[in-house]
C-alpha cells in the first residue's frame, strides 16, 4: 500500500473525529477537569455537598429539629400558665393506661388511680397494679407503688382506695394494708385506732383516701382521719354524724359523708365550694342519695330516682350540666380530679370538665360498647361492661418526657420552647449580618477615614462585656415588657451586639476583590459606587458570608439559651431551651430528675451540632482548595 494511501485514511479518520465532536457531543466521555469546567459554581458546590456526608447528616438532623419545633407547636398547642402541681416530677412514659392483659378475663370489683399509676381489684381477691412510678427512690422514699407487698399478694382483698401516690386496701379479715408515698403515715393504721378502737368500733367497714391522708369507717358508723396534719385538723366528724356515717367521698381539704338516712353532709374546710348550693332535700333526708362523685371543687349525688344533682365552682364548668344531658335517667356516675362522669340508662357517657389531657374526648365506638360504669380516679377513665371488663381507656396516657416540678408536660414545652428559641437566633442572624455587611462593605470599598472609623466603632462595640452589659439592660427594663418584647428586645441585643466579626471578614475580603480588574472596569465605566459594591463585589463574597452567618447561628441560639438559663432572656412560663434547663442548678434535679435537664440540653445540643455540621460542610464545599488535599 502506498504512502499516499496512508495519508487518506489519517485525513478521513481526522474529518471523521471532528464530524463527532460536532455533532455528536453526547457521547463524547468528559474527563474530571473538563465536566468541572462546565458546571456552574453553584452546581458544583451542591455536588461537593451530596456527597458529603457529614452535611447530609447535619441537614437531616436539623430538618427533624426544624419540623419537630415549628410543624409540631401546631399541632401540639401549648397553656402557658397552665399548671397541675399533683403531677410534678413524673417520670417519661405512655403507659398510665396499659391495665394488664389478664384483666380481660377478670371480673373487676374496683378500679382507683393516683397521679401516674392504677390499681384493679378483681372478685377473687387480688390487685393487679399498672402505669408509672410517681416518686424515684428520693430520701424517706422507699416503697414503689407498683411492687404490691407480699402481704397483699397473700390477702384476699374486698376494698382498695388510692391517693394521689399511695395505695390502701382492706382484706376479708378486716386487716389494712397500704404502701406507696408513706410521708404522713397514710398508709400504716395508727395505734391510737387499732386494737379496742377497732373492737369497739365492730371493725373497718370501709375505707377512704385523699390526697395525703386516709380514714376508716367502723362498723359502728363512727370515722377516723390521720395523715397530714391539715386534714386530722379539718376533719372532725360533726357531732350530728356520729354513728350514723356509710360511706365517705373525699378530695383536697374536704369529704362528703353518706349517712345512713341517704341523706349527706358536707365536712372539711367551711366556706369553701362544697358548702355552696347544696340541694336542701338532699342534706334533710326527704331524698335518698344512693352515689355520690367528688372533684377537686364540685359534688354530684345521684338520687333514688336516678337524677342527678350539681353543686360547687364554676370552675371548668363543672357545675352544670352539659349541653345535650338531663339530669334524669342516670344509672352511674364518678368523677376524676377535674370531671365529671354520668352514664344513661342506654348506655350514653357524658364527661365534662377539664381537657387539658383529652379527659372529654371519648374514644371512638364507646357508644356501642354496652357501658356499664366508668373507674374515674385523678385523669385516667376506665369504661367497664355488664360483665366487668374494661371496654374502653381515655384521660392522661402519661408523659413522653416527663414533667416538670409544676407538673407541665415537657415534650410540650420543648416543642414550643425550640420554636422560640430557633426563631430569636434566625432574627438575631439577620439584624447583625444585615449590619456588617453594610459597615464591612462601606469600609473595605472606601477605605481611608471611613474605614478607620467604621473600624473604631467595631472595636468600641467589641470591647463592650457582653453579659454584664445584657444583665444591667434587664434590670434596668424589669417587668415594663411582656414576654413578646422581651423576646423582641433579646433578638435585637443579640443582633446589635454580634455583627463585628463578621463586618471585619467582608472588609478583608473587599481589600482583595477592589482591585481586581472587573472593579477598575466597572468604575471606568461609570458605575454607581453603590452598585459597584452591591452589584459586583457582594456577589463574590456572598458564599463565604454564608458559611460565616451558618456557623453564627448556632452560637446565637447558645447565647439565648445562656441569657434565659440565667434569668436575664426570656423568662417563664414561656419555654425557651435556656430557661427549660434552668432547674439543673438545683442538685437534687440533677440526681434524681434527670429527663428535666437531660433532654432539653439533648435538643440544644442536637441543634447546634448539625447547624455547625452543615456550616463546616459548606466551608469544605465552597473552597476549592478543599477537594485537592
Amino acid at each position: 500500500m502506498s504512502n499516499n494511501d496512508n495519508t487518506g485514511k489519517k485525513i478521513g479518520k481526522s474529518f471523521l473525529s471532528m464530524f463527532k465532536r460536532l455533532f455528536v457531543r453526547d457521547k463524547i466521555e468528559l474527563n474530571v477537569l473538563e465536566e468541572e469546567a462546565l458546571q456552574t459554581p453553584m452546581k458544583a458546590v451542591f455536588k461537593r455537598l451530596i456527597v458529603n456526608k457529614i452535611a447530609i447528616i447535619g441537614f437531616c438532623m436539623f430538618v427533624i429539629i426544624l419540623l419537630f419545633s415549628f410543624v409540631g407547636s401546631l399541632v401540639f398547642p401549648l397553656n402557658e400558665v397552665h399548671t397541675e402541681l399533683t403531677h410534678f416530677n413524673i417520670r417519661p412514659s405512655r403507659n398510665f393506661l396499659n391495665y394488664p392483659s389478664e384483666l380481660n378475663d377478670s371480673n373487676i370489683i374496683n378500679i382507683v388511680s393516683g397521679v401516674s399509676f392504677s390499681a384493679a381489684l378483681t372478685d377473687d381477691g387480688n390487685v393487679h397494679m399498672w402505669g408509672t412510678e410517681p416518686n424515684l427512690e428520693l430520701p424517706g422514699v422507699s416503697d414503689f407503688i407498683l411492687n404490691v407487698p407480699q402481704e397483699v399478694q397473700d390477702a384476699f382483698i374486698v376494698q382498695i382506695e388510692a391517693g394521689m401516690r399511695f395505695i390502701i386496701a382492706l382484706d376479708d379479715e378486716g386487716n389494712l394494708h397500704g404502701w406507696g408515698h408513706a410521708g404522713h403515715g397514710q398508709t400504716t393504721l395508727p395505734d391510737t385506732i387499732s386494737g379496742p378502737v377497732l373492737m369497739v368500733g365492730g371493725g373497718i367497714s370501709r375505707i377512704v383516701a385523699g390526697s395525703m391522708w386516709s380514714a376508716v369507717i367502723l362498723g359502728n358508723g363512727n370515722m377516723h382521719v390521720w395523715g397530714s396534719f391539715q386534714a386530722e385538723q379539718n376533719f372532725m366528724v360533726p357531732f350530728e354524724a356520729m354513728g350514723r356515717i356509710v360511706d365517705a367521698f373525699a378530695v383536697d381539704v374536704n369529704m362528703i359523708l353518706l349517712l345512713d338516712d341517704g341523706s349527706i353532709m358536707p365536712m372539711g374546710v367551711r366556706g369553701t365550694e362544697f358548702y355552696t348550693n347544696v340541694p336542701p332535700e338532699l342534706m334533710d333526708g326527704s331524698t335518698r342519695v344512693e352515689q355520690v362523685a367528688v372533684t377537686n371543687r364540685n359534688v354530684m349525688a345521684l338520687d333514688e330516682h336516678g337524677t342527678a344533682h350539681i353543686w360547687g365552682s364554676m370552675i371548668d364548668g363543672l357545675h352544670r350540666f352539659p349541653e345535650g344531658m338531663t339530669p334524669e335517667n342516670v344509672v352511674h356516675i364518678s368523677a376524676g380530679y377535674r370531671n365529671f362522669i354520668a352514664v344513661k340508662e342506654n348506655g350514653d357517657v357524658y364527661v365534662w370538665g377539664a381537657d387539658d389531657y383529652g379527659q372529654n374526648n371519648l374514644p371512638r365506638g364507646i357508644e356501642n360498647a354496652g357501658v356499664h360504669a366508668v373507674f374515674a380516679n385523678a385523669f385516667q377513665f376506665y369504661a367497664v361492661d355488664e360483665d366487668n371488663n374494661i371496654v374502653s381507656t381515655w384521660g392522661n396516657r402519661g408523659y413522653l418526657f416527663g414533667s416538670d416540678h409544676f407538673g407541665r408536660d415537657i415534650f410540650t414545652r420543648l416543642v414550643h420552647g425550640g420554636r422560640i428559641s430557633l426563631s430569636v437566633g434566625i432574627i438575631a442572624v439577620v439584624i447583625s449580618t444585615v449590619i456588617a455587611i453594610i459597615i464591612g462593605l462601606a469600609s473595605g470599598f472606601f477605605g481611608g477615614w471611613v474605614d478607620h472609623t467604621l473600624m473604631r466603632v467595631a472595636d468600641i462595640v467589641d470591647a463592650l462585656p457582653f453579659l454584664p452589659l445584657v444583665v444591667i439592660l434587664s434590670f434596668a427594663i424589669g417587668d415594663t415588657l411582656d414576654q413578646a418584647q422581651r423576646m423582641y428586645f433579646v433578638m435585637i441585643i443579640l443582633g446589635l451586639l454580634s455583627w463585628q466579626g463578621l463586618a471585619r471578614f467582608i472588609r478583608a475580603q473587599l481589600l482583595i476583590e477592589r482591585e481586581k480588574d472587573f472593579v477598575l472596569a466597572a468604575r471606568a465605566l461609570g458605575i454607581k459606587q453603590r452598585s459597584i459594591m452591591f452589584k459586583h463585589i457582594l456577589p463574590n463574597v456572598f458564599n463565604f458570608v454564608i458559611v460565616q452567618v451558618t456557623l453564627s447561628y448556632a452560637t446565637f441560639i447558645l447565647m439565648e439559651s445562656a441569657l434565659s438559663f440565667l434569668g436575664f432572656g426570656i423568662t417563664e412560663p414561656v419555654p425557651t431551651w435556656g430557661n427549660m434547663l434552668t432547674s439543673a442548678q438545683e442538685t437534687m434535679v440533677i440526681q434524681y430528675f434527670w429527663w428535666r435537664w437531660i433532654i432539653p440540653g439533648l435538643f440544644l445540643i442536637a441543634a447546634c451540632l448539625s447547624i455547625n455540621m452543615i456550616g463546616d460542610a459548606l466551608r469544605e464545599a465552597m473552597d476549592p482548595k478543599s477537594q485537592e488535599r
